[in-house]
């Protein structure tokens, strides 16, 4: 405790107390931490929150590569695939072995800083006996942060649609929407060289394909079981990793209406956590440390009326290759 004072100097720490106080700034350690708040690290009031459902699903949709701010990633082409089928691979005596190139290019990015500042007024807080009561900037960087993994979410779904190859389908009690995403699944493949690792469907593309497998025309019929496939099902049945259905509601302004982020379409595409040259996914999202040795930093800038919350990460997400990326764009009859 002999350094306290001196590391309380150069922190610009103004107090060493065991109660936070707003307005000063408090050195504290992971023991003075309490149930119900978490609230208290002086690097991010984020720290101990549980991951979301926002969260796992971003992490599913788009998985993380850990990098620095500046990043190489080699883009993609067609010659992972090529295949010696005139019998050149093989070497006569006294001669050397054909002699191939890959060609592939080095890309450099970087990527961004994202954030949100939220200026609470204090006169909306809670008190008792007239003092805050303490862990309310738990809550305010938690809503932000979730709005920040839903703009991340919608970023990525937008890159995704870009990049597609479309196709009209019909979804009705006389098709087979199954077949349209086994169809796609196998497009992926043949773009790729792998099955698709996903498929994921909008909330309407779902509700879309149910609809159409519980149709009275198909009534005992051997397909309308499809209906209530669980997304392992599907995914058993179409031959991709896995089925994701995206049903998360965005809202692009206050009072406006509230719409699907993703609704009749669905995807087939690849997208691993691996940063080998040859995988073949077609988008990753790079993800680098905040000045404050975390994913997700909070700054607190507090006032005698009102504190500014601002959290931010350094993400970018990417599409390395174009092809394989295949869109369904489902109709009813």
């Amino acid at each position: 405790m002999k350094h306290l004072p001196l590391f309380l100097t150069l922190s610009g720490a103004t107090s060493a107390s065991l109660t936070p106080v707003l307005g000063e700034i408090t050195v504290i350690n992971s023991g003075m931490n309490y149930a119900g708040s978490l609230a208290s690290d002086v690097q991010g009031y984020l720290a101990g929150l549980p991951a979301t459902d926002e969260e796992q699903l971003l992490d599913m949709l788009f998985p993380s590569i850990e990098t620095n701010d500046f990043f190489q990633f080699p883009k993609m082409d067609d010659e992972f695939f090529l295949t010696e089928a005139d019998d050149s691979d093989i070497r006569a005596i006294g001669a050397s072995f054909k002699k191939v190139q890959f060609r592939g290019t080095v890309v450099t990015d970087a990527t961004q800083q994202k954030g949100l500042t939220m200026t609470v007024d204090h006169k909306t807080l809670r008190k008792v006996n007239g003092k805050i009561v303490p862990g309310w900037e738990n809550d305010y960087a938690a809503a932000l942060k979730a709005r920040l993994i839903r703009a991340e979410i919608v970023r990525g779904l937008a890159l995704i649609d870009a990049a597609a190859t479309n196709t009209n389908v019909v979804w009705s009690s006389a098709g087979n929407p199954d077949g349209d995403l086994r169809s796609a699944a196998q497009a992926t493949r043949t773009a790729t060289g792998l099955m698709p690792t996903h498929l994921v469907l909008g909330n309407a593309a779902q509700q879309l394909r149910q609809d159409s497998y519980e149709a009275a025309a198909r009534a005992n019929h051997a397909m309308a079981n499809h209906a209530n496939y669980t997304m392992e099902e599907l995914a058993r049945y179409v031959g991709v990793k896995k089925v994701i259905v995206e049903d998360g509601i965005k809202q692009t302004k206050k009072g406006a209406t509230k719409v699907d982020r993703l609704g009749l379409a669905a995807y087939t595409y690849s997208a691993t956590d691996s940063a080998l040259i040859g995988d073949p996914s077609n988008i990753k999202r790079a993800v680098s440390q905040t000045p404050f040795d975390g994913r997700w930093a909070v700054a607190i800038k507090p006032g005698p009326i009102s504190t500014e919350i601002t959290v931010f990460h350094e993400s970018k997400l990417f599409i390395p290759i174009t092809s394989g990326i295949i869109k369904r764009t489902p109709a009813a009859a």
